[in-house]
């Protein structure tokens, strides 16, 4: 015979788990907190452009010769250095064009080191402009590695191009193309190949982040950590333990992802593999460090994985992975230089896309294994070995 649903036992219920919420102070904050956040992220991210990419130019204008040269006393080649400047989309250095050494400058447009473009004005700028040439050219070097960056660079140059020939008038006018040069990246780079790097860097980070707070969490009310402290086993050499052999299993991980990408979705790899194997568990080691951490200041397992969408988001919005780090005001991109996944995504896409060496990404590098060394202080200095 079934049983008849009592809704005075069902109420009972209802109400039980929602008093047992509000006592919950922590719970109820992230409940109110999270969607605020998550509404302000997305905002900021779908509502603004990616801007203040920077771009470097060299002038290499000579002027025309006996004619006319100007446009309200300004060259040609200086009103489109100067229209690039009022826009906000780049942020625009000038390199002086007495030194300039194309081979040594374009070695260095690479958005993770320097910057994203190299715009080379000819010399016979302006007085092709006024000649009315039908084939004049800029040549234009860039970081393509990443497409929404890159993308904004192309959109401000191409309206500055069209401003220039705005001040021209004449019975043909002249024809102002740009020559695309990809030093990082190429114009077939595909969103997969783009995402791949962030995708493997999220990827270890969410798994590392889910298992090692639940965990370490778990191994530390349960009294397994406290029976560990009888030994003759130290805090630090516990929590490295703990640290290798989680940063292992993330290797795996990696390896098994990076199998998958190749043989299902062709991703683009072209770099030393056992290299980026090598900087994936450095991070792995990291977010093992800072799941440790955060873990240490759970009472259980409810505020343990409480704690994983306050590392996860802005782990995901702020370190370049889904939107541009440019994209944000400013203020919000300061964020992303504690985060390891931003130097992460930035050294992983360097390898697999654009198949570089350590030199030209140590400068992540060191930054990364300062926060894992930061991360790991952190999780031994807070960690405490007791039954509770």
């Amino acid at each position: 015979m079934a049983m008849r649903i009592s809704m005075k036992r069902v109420l009972a219920i209802t109400r039980k788990n929602l008093q047992a919420l509000a006592h919950d102070k922590r719970s109820v904050g992230l409940l109110i907190f999270m969607p605020i956040l998550l509404m302000v992220l997305f905002g900021l991210a779908f509502g603004q452009p990616v801007k203040h990419v920077p771009i470097k130019i060299v002038n290499l204008d000579e002027g025309g010769t006996g004619i006319p040269m100007m446009v309200n006393d300004t060259q040609f080649s200086d009103l489109f250095i100067n229209v690039l400047k009022a826009d906000d989309r780049v942020s625009v250095s000038i390199l002086n064009s007495i030194s300039f050494d194309l081979a040594s400058e374009r070695a260095k447009v690479y958005g993770g080191n320097n910057y994203y473009a190299l715009l080379v004005i000819p010399a016979d700028f302006s007085e092709e402009m006024l000649n009315f040439s039908t084939h004049i050219q800029l040549s234009i070097y860039v970081d393509g590695s990443d497409p929404q960056t890159i993308s904004s660079v192309f959109a401000a140059v191409t309206e500055a191009i069209g401003e220039v020939l705005n001040e021209i008038s004449g019975a043909e006018d002249p024809h102002l193309e740009l020559n695309t040069i990809y030093v990082a990246g190429s114009s077939d780079l595909r969103p997969i190949d783009s995402l791949g790097p962030g995708i493997l860097s999220f990827a270890i980070f969410l798994f590392m982040i889910l298992t090692v707070t639940g965990g370490f969490t778990k191994e530390r009310l349960t009294g397994t950590l406290f029976r560990v402290k009888t030994t003759s086993t130290s805090k630090s050499e516990f929590v490295l333990g703990y640290l290798l052999g989680n940063s292992l299993i993330a290797l795996v991980q990696s390896v098994l992802l990076l199998v998958i990408s190749v043989l299902f979705f062709q991703i683009h790899i072209v770099g030393n593999i056992l290299l980026l194997f090598f900087i994936l568990f450095v991070y792995a080691m990291s977010c093992v460090g800072l799941g440790i951490f955060a873990s240490t200041f759970a009472k259980n397992e409810l505020q343990a994985f409480q704690f994983i969408p306050l590392l996860l988001i802005p782990s995901m919005f702020f370190s370049g992975f889904i939107f541009p780090i440019n994209s944000f005001p400013e203020v919000f991109q300061v964020i992303s230089y504690f985060i390891p996944m931003t130097y992460s995504i930035n050294i992983s896409r360097a390898i697999m896309i654009n198949g570089f060496g350590m030199d030209m990404f140590y400068m992540d590098f060191l930054i990364l294994l300062l926060l894992t060394g930061a991360f790991l202080v952190l999780a031994v200095v807070f960690f405490k070995m007791k039954k509770k």
